[in-house]
């Protein structure tokens, strides 16, 4: 009975301890799923028009440019076979449509075109009127009237989480045939206008069959290898992303996503670069989908892992929160929606690697050139004014500060701001200024700071600015002459002071927002909610670079023969 209540009493002591030796704050842990997204893409009803107009333009500018395959076909009493086929006019369709369907399906309707085609054909027949083995070759002018084709394709997930296509429907139909041929002269004019006859009864039903095939294969195969390799995982500090492009074969593929990246040394760094420093580090943005892309108010909708982490690695502890996507509203043209795990996946992971823990000296900023020392100049303030006998005990010396987190930060999304907290150690060492001295370390302390931090795009860069709400200092040690609690927490007033400036001036510095080769943003719009942030955005295709996309993504269809 006795070990029932010591176990029973245990239980709960043995999760409290779990918790508070966390690596990173609870508040992580509550409302969180690990089926949840952290990056939510959604394409607009705008963004689709846009992309049906641009679609039909870079076809209609495409079409005549593709190389047409070669046709291999089994007829009644024998074989016909075409070659050297060219598209020598396209009059495009009067009529275009893109729609969605829910759960996760696009239909694409193109109608009233018209294609003038010409090439060489072989037919070898088995009837009483020729020999086997004498062919009849030729060549020809088609015209085809009147085209129309609707395709239907589902959107889906392939396992590695990355889309894919499949095709559901297609169905083409060709209003007329007008066929030309000319022969060498061997065989009379009566047989040319019976076989044109045949050609005619044949090339229509055979056009029609083959061009849905064409497309099938073009969906099913030749989508479906391309969007396979796409990168799944991309370096954070990459701002003109080419994932299409690699993704297509139209661009070099980038080996190595998450290789050795020039040294970064954490000693007297200057602090406004801290940012950029940060995101030169091996931190990897994993945005595998977490599952098939769906349909919903007319909008596609695209789930992503949305985790930072070292190397592209994984193993981040917590998972995403919850959070409340609103329906689609409004005229732009993508949103896009990251909740804060996003960030603190990767704050966590920068604290893992040790990226967070810093050296800092007068040489780290201008603002600390006169404040880091232990003599003031001019201006009459420094620490050694400020920390008790430092100036009289160590006269005309600079001071060090080693800073090093002590858990993950943690940042929290709410409407309009966001909220940012970091627990962690210092310590203070005053430096050598003369050949027999030493540096030597004269404090150590806790720090608890919190921040508010708002950001905005200006242009193409995202800035801001933050203030400090409290900033807290324990101490721990020191060898400082009158320095006590009550004297070193009065320095968290000065040090808000200046953290705030320092903090602000950093964010004005701005991040350039990633974008992607061959997508040019306009007019994005930056907001807080609670748990996540929202960035809204018109955009514009680079078309020459799209059809460059089109080339590569029928090209292979188009290489081999069709049978």
């Amino acid at each position: 009975m006795r070990v029932f209540l010591l176990f029973g009493f245990c239980i709960p002591w043995f999760l409290n301890a779990q918790e508070i030796n966390k690596d990173y704050s609870p508040l992580l842990d509550k409302n969180t799923s690990a089926a949840n997204p952290g990056i939510y893409l959604r394409i607009m009803p705008n963004g689709l028009a846009y992309l049906r107009e641009v679609g039909m333009k870079v076809i209609n500018e495409q079409i005549l440019k593709l190389q047409l395959p070669n046709i291999r076909e089994p007829i009644e009493n024998g074989e016909v076979s075409i070659y050297n086929l060219l598209m020598s006019k396209y009059w495009a369709p009067q009529e275009y449509s893109l729609d969605m369907g829910e759960p996760s399906t696009f239909s694409w309707s193109m109608s009233k075109m018209h294609l003038r085609a010409a090439g060489d054909f072989q037919a070898t027949l088995n009837s009483p009127l020729l020999l086997p083995t004498v062919p009849i070759t030729g060549h020809f002018e088609a015209l085809l009237g009147h085209i129309s084709l609707y395709i239907t394709v589902n959107m889906e997930r392939n396992p590695n989480g990355a889309p894919q296509v499949r095709s559901t429907g297609c169905r083409s139909s060709i209003g007329y045939v007008d066929l030309n041929v000319r022969n060498t002269g061997v065989i009379t004019d009566f047989f040319i206008n019976a076989f044109k006859a045949f050609l005619i009864g044949n090339f229509k039903p055979q056009v029609e069959q083959k061009m849905c095939k064409m497309i099938e294969s073009i969906i099913d195969r030749d989508m479906n290898i391309l969007l396979s390799n796409m990168p799944l995982k991309v370096r954070i500090n990459e701002n003109n992303l080419d994932i299409i492009g690699e993704t297509f074969g139209v661009s070099p593929k980038k080996h190595n996503r998450a290789g050795k990246l020039s040294s970064f040394s954490a000693k007297n760094i200057t602090l406004t670069h801290f940012v950029q420093r940060l995101r030169d580090k091996e931190l990897v943005l994993d945005y595998q989908m977490l599952t098939s892309p769906f349909v919903q108010n007319g909008a596609i909708n695209m789930l992503s892992k949305g985790e930072i982490s070292y190397r592209g690695h994984g193993g981040t502890p917590f998972y995403p929160p919850n959070i409340r996507v609103p329906a689609p509203h409004g005229v732009h043209m993508i949103e896009f929606y990251a909740s804060d795990y996003l960030a603190n996946s990767m704050l966590y992971h920068s604290y893992r690697q040790k990226f967070l823990d810093v050296t800092v000296g007068p040489e780290s900023s201008p603002q600390l050139q006169g404040l880091l020392v232990t003599t003031c100049g001019p201006a009459g303030f420094c620490l050694g004014e400020f920390l008790g006998t430092l100036g009289e005990q160590f006269p005309d010396r600079q001071v060090e500060i080693e800073f090093f987190a002590k858990k993950a930060p943690l940042i929290v999304f709410i409407d309009n701001r966001s909220r940012f907290r970091l627990h962690g150690g210092l310590n203070m060492y005053v430096r050598p200024s003369k050949p027999a001295q030493v540096k030597q370390q004269i404090l150590k302390a806790d720090t608890t700071m919190t921040a508010n931090v708002n950001l905005w795009i200006n242009g193409s860069v995202i800035v801001g600015n933050a203030t400090i709400e409290n900033l807290d200092f324990k101490l721990l040690e020191t060898k400082i002459n009158d320095v006590d609690q009550d004297s070193f927490s009065d320095l968290g007033l000065f040090g808000a002071e200046f953290l705030e400036k320092l903090l602000t001036e950093i964010l004005q510095m701005g991040i350039a927002l990633p974008t992607m080769q061959g997508v040019i943003l306009k007019s994005p719009k930056l907001s807080f909610h609670d748990r996540y942030l929202k960035v809204s955005t018109y955009f514009k295709l680079d078309e020459e670079y799209a059809g460059s996309l089109v080339r590569g993504a029928v090209g292979k269809t188009l290489r081999g023969p069709l049978r």
